[in-house]
């Protein structure tokens, strides 16, 4: 018989392979070429970004330029007013320049109504600047003038206790009750660093230049760009007006500020939503060199990329009508810029350009369009499926014979020692040969594997199963794994229904982690869980792979309780409690909720004395009464260390409380036996913020019940005291400034002033130190001693104050600023000393100052006779000598005349303060003269205010004075007011 020849399946589909893909690259190639829709798309999304731009900048210009450029406008009276006093006085525009008299009276007249516009706009600030001197004294280059920060922007008080000096004279602050700020000046500085006078000096030489009349002084306003007012001020931006009278003079300078943080909180508020992220940037543009200096930005985008850029470069895409951008990291941008209308178009500053520019990642903003243009290629695909399905039809002629082949196989599935039949095609025949050979490779390999997996102990079982097929393949393992017997070969096949009764009869429990099942059952006496992968990416099969994952089950379960948990107690920790309070407060059908914090009294007491065993112990049995209390009935955590906290809810804000009250009863019955039979009570105090009444979100009450906490601890212990929202604003500082405090003494990071005591012929005697923190929270240096007191850190403030002020004293002793014999008096507290290492340091570092040194003993609290004794001696050593502060008003002031005998005593401002209308007064001021005379101590009065007060104390034989009438503390020490020096040189002659 003839041999039939084979025939390859290549052969036979090759040719209608051909025509399918021809046809096929035809379409592709037609929708790629003639599309024109992502191209329209990707202009949109540019056209979004210009929008939303221009968008901001309408707004930006709303709220700032155009608000800022109407209060310009009405700042015509300036002029008015200025040739007003010049007409009553008979005075020229000239005397300006060189009439300080004249300047303070024309200040004098304007500073209220450029108060009003303050608080009428949205400016943080308003300055007057002229063009002459501040005052007598006053060097040439020191302009007359004021400028005033408002701290309450928008609001209106009428005592003006939102506003602080920055520049003007003493008596003009005092006269509107003004406070000075830390970083005043007398006026307006030309030398020094052009950035902080450029904002009046450009705008002013500007007008002196043109020569512009009255009438376009608008043209010459100038918005700067942003500067510190003093090095350590804050950064703001001006916009300027110069003030030109009717014959052309120019007079001087008035505007606005607005603080950087002011205009980012504006601009922050402007942003849009958009399908795509955007940052924006507010800067000044130079057109040749196409750059843009930042001012103000905003979008953690812009800080991510662009952060440390001093310069921002572009490139202009006429194309997109876009510009573009690359950061530093090499992403690319697409930005918007827009001009801002912030100068006249024939004013003399039209060239400094100020742009807002929008800007949004290229990927970004493209995202849309890359969508699109991926669906887009997608219907590409289509012409493939038509390939497939012709493949289908022709490939339907030649798989006959493969698939006779396939119900043979199947027919003999399971089969060893398989064996089929030629059909005479050359590929499948050698596929035949290869299936025969595999079988019996799988065959060895599965027998391997079985006993590889079996002398490695580790558990895994197949199953397979094809639809349509009655049998089940189940490798050996599969059996020994979930305890259907054991069995000699490497598998065996179950029929269908008996498979799936066992696998019924077998699990009993389900859990789902991700795309994996993990089913229970019981084996032994004992829950063995096993991990079920079902593979079905073999279409019309199922392959499964069973795992023993028991000890991973266990493990993740202790890890979630132990998450949830804390170890020592079993209450929940602050986590946990956190979710379930949160949880409880949003579904909440009862009226009152009340957190209360707890702290043990004694854990500390325990854990240093017997033994952190003993404080374990004592906080379980601490859990165990709060379980045995409110178990049930509100939800337990420990917070953290010796702090606890519960929520209760109910209907009844009086049934709470008993339940709190029968708590605390319980607990004083409650106490830890010891080794011996001694009993340690249980005690503890607690803090209670009531949920809505208090506050209605968690975090809130979490910390107005901590505080209350806080002041129960230290006040009196053992009690629970209900949230005070008066208390805390009084006090919150002992909570929110305590991170402040410690970092101060951890740093040093402190400023001291020096305010200057004089002697009755007007001579600098010496200077008091005085402690100024760099704190947010804390006001003032009581607030600071009050909380170094609560917390137990007087010392560490004490030592602080001697090696911060003598660094201070000693740098401005050598910047020539400190004379050669001047006194330095340091506030030392009465009831702590610095360490004799610590002496022992001052005298090695500062060994030169010590002789000048006067230790003032401060009235805060009682003295302490050791430590007076101490500072006595050590002012012996020095050779300096002692003083007595706040005479009359502390803890310790007779005493301490007593058993002191200082060389000075310090007449508080209390009895200073109008003491020559007050004859109650005028008898304890006698009476200590008297006792001052006798023992030979000096007299010194603090807190001198007014002319009439230093007249008098003149009188009654005052040697020292000390006081804002006659100098204010300063930043770095300078010579006396020499208007002040003459009037007590001549008052003293008289007395």
């Amino acid at each position: 018989m003839r041999e039939k020849k084979s025939e390859s399946i290549r052969t036979r589909l090759l040719g209608p392979l051909l025509i399918l893909l021809v046809v096929q690259a035809v379409v592709i190639a037609g929708t790629v070429l003639f599309g024109g829709v992502s191209v329209k798309l990707k202009n949109n999304e540019i056209h979004i970004l210009s929008q939303n731009t221009e968008n901001i900048r309408v707004d930006l210009e709303k709220e700032t330029l155009y608000h800022w450029i109407v209060m310009l406008n009405h700042s015509s009276f300036v002029s008015d007013e200025v040739e007003q006093i010049l007409k009553k006085n008979g005075s020229s525009p000239l005397d300006i320049s060189k009439d300080y008299r004249l300047n303070r009276e024309i200040v004098e007249q304007i500073i209220e109504k450029s108060i009003d516009m303050l608080h009428m706009s949205y400016a943080t600030g308003v300055y007057f600047v002229l063009d002459g001197p501040a005052a007598a004294n006053s060097s040439n280059d020191v302009k007359a003038g004021f400028y005033i920060r408002n701290s309450n922007t928008g609001g209106y008080l009428t005592d003006n206790s939102s506003l602080l000096m920055e520049r003007g004279l003493p008596s003009v602050a005092e006269k509107y009750k003004i406070p000075l700020d830390s970083f005043w000046e007398i006026g307006f500085s030309n030398g020094g660093d052009l950035k902080n006078s450029e904002f009046y000096q450009k705008p002013l030489s500007l007008a002196l230049q043109t020569g512009t009349n009255k009438a376009d002084a608008l043209n010459q306003a100038y918005l700067s760009q942003p500067f510190r007012l003093s090095p350590r001020d804050i950064p703001v931006i001006t916009y300027s007006v110069p003030v030109i009278l009717n014959d052309g003079t120019v007079a001087g300078v008035w505007g606005l500020e607005m603080t950087l943080n002011q205009l980012g909180q504006i601009l922050s508020e402007k942003q849009t939503n958009s399908s795509f992220e955007e940052c924006w940037l507010l800067g000044m543009r130079d057109k040749e060199t196409k750059t843009i200096v930042p001012v103000m930005d905003s979008g953690y985008l812009y800080n991510q990329y662009f952060n440390d850029v001093k310069k921002l470069s572009y490139t202009d895409n006429d194309k997109k009508s876009v510009s573009e951008i690359e950061s530093s990291d090499g992403t690319k941008w697409y930005a918007s810029i827009k001009s801002l209308d912030a100068y006249a178009n024939n004013g003399v500053m039209e060239k400094e350009e100020w742009v807002l520019v929008g800007m949004a990642k290229q990927k970004d903003l493209l995202a849309f369009y890359n969508a699109i243009r991926r669906m887009l290629f997608s219907t590409m695909l289509v012409p493939v499926l038509f390939s497939f399905l012709g493949t289908f039809v022709i490939g339907k002629i030649v798989t006959d014979p493969i698939r006779r082949l396939s119900f043979e196989l199947k027919g003999k599935s399971g089969n060893r020692g398989l064996s089929l039949k030629r059909v005479y095609i050359r590929e499948i025949d050698d596929l035949t040969e290869t299936i025969e050979q595999l079988s019996r490779d799988v065959e060895q390999s599965s027998s391997k594997i079985s006993s590889i997996l079996r002398h490695a102990n580790v558990m895994i079982g197949v199953f397979e199963y094809a639809k349509g097929d009655g049998l089940v393949f189940c490798s050996q393992s599969l059996f020994e794994m979930l305890g259907w017997g054991n069995i000699e070969e490497p598998y065996r096949y179950l029929k269908v229904d008996r498979f799936e009764m066992l696998m019924e009869q077998t699990f009993t429990g389900v859990k789902m982690r991700g795309d994996r099942v993990i089913q229970s059952f019981q084996m032994n006496g004992k829950t063995r869980w096993v991990q079920v992968i079902l593979d079905e990416s073999k279409s019309g099969t199922i392959l499964g792979v069973c795992s023993d994952v028991t000890a991973d089950v266990q493990e993740k379960e202790k890890l979630e309780w132990e998450r949830n948990f804390d170890l020592l107690t079993e209450l929940y920790n602050r986590r946990a409690f956190r979710e379930q309070v949160e949880s409880v407060m949003a579904s909440q059908r009862e009226k009152y909720g009340a957190v209360i914090m707890w702290d043990l009294d004694n854990l500390k007491y325990i854990n240093d004395t017997y033994g952190h065993d003993e404080g374990d112990r004592y906080l379980i049995l601490f859990a165990e009464c709060l379980k045995n209390s409110f178990a049930g009935r509100g939800i337990l955590a420990r917070y953290s260390g010796d702090e606890f906290v519960t929520y209760l809810h109910g209907d009844d804000k009086e049934k709470i409380r008993k339940d709190i009250r029968d708590f605390i009863k319980y607990i004083q019955k409650a106490a830890l036996t010891m080794e011996g039979g001694y009993m340690l009570p249980v005690r503890v105090s607690g803090g209670l913020s009531w949920y809505p009444g208090d506050a209605t979100d968690f975090e809130t009450l979490f910390n107005y019940a901590d505080f209350a906490m806080y002041m129960v601890k230290h006040s009196v212990k053992g009690n629970v005291r209900e949230f005070d929202i008066d208390e805390y604003s009084q006090n919150s500082y002992m909570l929110t400034g305590s991170e402040e405090l410690n970092r101060m003494l951890e740093t040093g990071d402190v400023s001291f002033v020096f305010q200057p005591i004089v002697t009755r012929e007007g001579n600098i005697y010496g200077y008091e130190l005085l402690m100024r923190p760099h704190f947010t929270n804390l006001k003032g240096i009581g607030e600071v001693l009050n909380l170094a007191r609560s917390q137990a850190k007087l010392p560490q403030i004490e030592s602080l104050t001697w090696f911060a002020g003598l660094r201070a004293a000693a740098a401005e002793k050598e910047k020539g600023h400190l004379g050669e014999a001047e006194k330095l008096f340091i506030n030392s507290i009465a009831s702590v000393c610095i360490t004799e290492e610590e002496q022992g340091l001052l005298e090695d570092n500062f060994g030169d100052l010590l002789s000048r040194i006067v230790i003032e003993m401060t009235e805060g609290e009682p003295a302490s006779r050791e430590y007076m004794a101490r500072k006595m001696e050590m002012a012996r050593k020095w050779q300096g000598q002692t003083a007595v502060d706040d005479f009359g008003t502390g803890y310790n002031s007779e005493s301490v005349l007593l058993h002191m005998r200082p060389e000075i005593v310090k007449v508080d401002m209390s009895l200073v303060r109008q003491i020559h209308k007050d004859a109650k007064r005028q008898m304890i001021l006698k009476n200590l003269l008297e006792f001052a005379i006798n023992n030979d101590i000096c007299v010194l009065a603090e807190g001198v205010e007014t002319e009439e007060e230093l007249v008098f104390l003149l009188d009654c034989g005052i040697f020292l004075f000390q006081g804002y009438y006659i100098a204010r503390p300063q930043i770095e020490i300078r010579p006396l007011d020499p208007y002040i020096a003459g009037k007590m040189k001549a008052l003293a002659g008289k007395t």
